[in-house]
């Protein structure tokens, strides 16, 4: 399997990001279990400058080193230490402490619950002492990078690609002041972060999958997963950990001692498990990236070309096996096959099933919401679940189940989620996030949870009632509209950005989508569809931007939305209209 994945990478079709989770999972380590958590690498070294330069070596770690080694002197420190150790009952180390346990996993998501908790649980019930907590993306890269600290060599966890939230201190615990009398609040950022946390992770992320990581996290994998991690090689490479920390290294079933076991097993659990060995050969280098050229990015290069006529309006486009399918006004296809859509609209308010291709009726569904009549539709990727939204302002939740030999769907209800006042207008289903986004004519947006089918959030008011909504299920960034106004939105439910996308009142955005191209990539593009015909292409930028000051088509203002004191922190340019 780690071959297979190898190879993946090395072609360029996963990203670096994946490929490190991947080796993660096969080396058993995962999000349940802190003392065996996934250990991502530190990839900067830049944590000064104004500008980041990912074209400059010098702004990146040394890869083909461990953390202790990242200065000549922590080397010389620690090699000095290998050749002097005399001990016959322990074997020689390098390093007595770990880069990854369950330590190093709670004092980074100190800011996050439940692992709040499990910090204070951790040092007795309360927080650490003020100057030692995670407070400074630098001093914590200084430290753990053997300046003036050879009991640190700490790595990452796969949350600092990822989520900004980690490094904020959302929640206002209080985490005490610091001998210089410096509250601790939020994590300080490098300049280059612009004191944006998001902006931290997109470039952090950026850093990860650049030319410069692809062309040498091979090494780093050499010493965490790789034939670099024992033996001869580990010795050579300044790679040796307390015995320990190695799979298989003691074998617990024959410690008679109960004072001694327990002993063992609490170094074990506590100071850090070094990854299962993957690879006893040389890590393969990846390939150069053929980057592909991004459709919205390069919107300004494509032709508009016709290519089906319907004769009635169309609400839906879905692109299966090369072939491009269509659904009319009141009408979804189904996932996963989409050889069946559901209709929905009739004068006796029923829903029904019919084949794709013959417009067959396949089974009809009465009383679904009462005697009230469904508005909009959605439904899971796996196509079990659907959801109906109707004029009562009910959201109902149906699983599907086939039945009979003629297979006819069966409808049963899951759950009726009540929360809107007025019509539903428009939902949308994101399996990948476990979300359900409903609209309505109360100018309301909610988040419900798709698994526990219990409300999450409201989005704050918003002028006009909701016209379109929309979930990228790789970003999760969620894109609303009301009218004319178009809001984008993070998981959490900050906004993000907020434009009125056109001068003319009556032309309302009809539909909306963002690019589902990359993870990490350019994912900043976002497509509107208008009453009037036109679809319009925007880039969202950062405010500090260059491009963000010198574009004339922003709105400052938030259209109407009521966002209290805070200030979306990116903006929406304009890029192309297609008339």
């Amino acid at each position: 399997m780690a071959k297979s994945f190898s190879k993946r990478w090395q072609n360029g079709e996963i990203s670096n990001f994946q490929y490190i989770m991947h080796l993660n999972t096969l080396a058993g380590r995962g999000y349940s279990d802190l003392t065996q958590y996934p250990v991502f690498p530190w990839v900067l070294s830049d944590y000064e400058s104004e500008k980041l330069d990912l074209s400059n070596p010098k702004s990146f770690r040394k890869l083909e080193k461990p953390m202790g080694c990242q200065t000549q002197e922590g080397e010389e420190e620690f090699r000095k230490r290998y050749e002097t150790w005399d001990d016959p009952e322990v074997p020689k180390f390098h390093y007595g402490s770990h880069y990854s346990s369950a330590g190093i996993v709670l004092f980074y998501l100190l800011r996050l619950p439940p692992f709040s908790v499990e910090n204070q649980k951790l040092q007795g019930g309360q927080f650490d002492h003020a100057d030692r907590l995670f407070n400074s993306i630098r001093d914590t890269w200084l430290s753990a990078s053997g300046k003036g600290n050879t009991s640190d060599v700490k790595e990452l966890i796969p949350e600092f690609f990822y989520i900004p939230e980690f490094l904020e201190n959302r929640f206002n615990l209080d985490l005490g002041e610091k001998q210089s009398g410096e509250k601790v609040g939020d994590v300080l950022l490098p300049p280059w972060a612009k004191g944006s946390a998001r902006e931290f992770i997109r470039k952090h992320r950026e850093a990860l999958e650049s030319d410069f990581v692809s062309e040498n996290l091979h090494h780093w994998i050499d010493l965490i997963f790789g034939y670099k991690q024992r033996g001869k090689e580990a010795e050579e490479a300044a790679n040796v950990f307390y015995h320990y920390t190695y799979e298989g290294s003691v074998d617990i079933d024959s410690v008679t001692d109960p004072a001694m076991k327990a002993s063992i097993l609490a170094q074990i659990n506590h100071f850090g498990q070094t990854p299962k060995q993957l690879f006893l050969k040389p890590h393969v280098k990846r390939r150069s990236d053929r980057r592909i050229p991004h459709p919205l990015k390069h919107s300004s290069h494509l032709v508009p070309y016709e290519i089906r006529k319907s004769s009635s309006a169309i609400t839906q486009i879905v692109t299966v096996h090369e072939k491009i399918l269509l659904a009319g006004t009141n009408c979804l296809l189904k996932p996963t096959t989409y050889n069946k859509y559901v209709a929905w609209g009739f004068p006796d308010r029923s829903l029904r099933f019919m084949s794709y291709d013959q417009d067959r009726l396949l089974s009809t569904h009465e009383n679904l919401h009462g005697g009230s009549q469904i508005q909009c539709a959605g439904a899971s990727h796996d196509g079990q679940i659907l959801v109906t939204g109707a004029d009562d302002g009910l959201l109902c939740v149906w699983r599907i189940s086939k039945d009979g030999p003629r297979v006819l769907q069966h409808l049963q209800l899951e759950n009726a989620l009540c929360g809107h006042t007025a019509t539903i207008t428009c939902l949308h289903v994101s399996q990948p996030y476990m979300l359900i986004l409903s609209g309505s004519d109360d100018c309301t947006v909610i988040v419900w949870d798709l698994s526990s089918l219990v409300f999450v959030r409201q989005l704050p008011e918003f002028p006009v009632p909701i016209s379109a909504i929309y979930v990228n299920d790789l970003t999760g960034e969620i894109m609303t509209a009301a009218g004319i106004l178009l809001a984008v939105w993070s998981i959490n439910g900050d906004c993000l950005a907020v434009i009125n996308t056109s001068q003319l009142p009556s032309d309302s955005i009809l539909s909306v989508t963002s690019c589902t191209f990359s993870d990490w990539q350019d994912t900043n593009w976002y497509v509107t569809g208008h009453q009037s015909g036109a679809v319009k292409v925007w880039q969202m930028v950062h405010c500090s931007s260059q491009a963000s000051a010198s574009s004339k088509f922003t709105s400052s203002s938030t259209g109407g939305l009521n966002l209290g004191d805070k200030v979306p922190e990116y903006r929406l340019l304009l890029h192309k209209i297609r008339a």
